[in-house]
């Protein structure tokens, strides 16, 4: 497609502090509805808020989000795939392993050395 939409993501994390919808004159503060454990990733088509710093997505580029972060790099991907935070389905009869996926993939084993794979 030669049409990018666009899409944009924020992570909030403590400190938490208030935020201004930029489509009506509301504000709220996250400050009362958060605890000190708390990391939520946020994306949307366009910025929600006027005053938080949100990052556009590339077109082309395919973020994994673990526990609130964004993941870019094969490693960090990895790393979450490790804690066993990978794909889970209830549409897909078996969901493939890593293990699979690195030899599918032709990753380097060099890369996984030390991991207990």
């Amino acid at each position: 497609s030669s049409v990018w939409n666009g899409l944009y993501y924020l992570v909030r994390e403590p400190p938490f502090h208030s935020a201004h919808l930029s489509d009506i004159d509301y504000s709220i503060n996250f400050a009362t509805r958060t605890t000190e454990d708390d990391r939520i990733a946020i994306i949307a088509t366009a910025p929600l808020t006027d005053d938080e710093d949100w990052v556009e997505i590339n077109r082309g580029e395919l973020l994994m989000f673990d526990d609130g972060l964004p993941h870019l790099a094969p490693e960090e991907c990895y790393e979450a795939e490790l804690k066993d935070h990978g794909l889970e389905s209830d549409v897909m009869a078996v969901t493939p392993t890593l293990e699979i996926d690195v030899r599918r993939y032709k990753l380097r084993k060099e890369f996984y050395q030390g991991s207990a794979i």
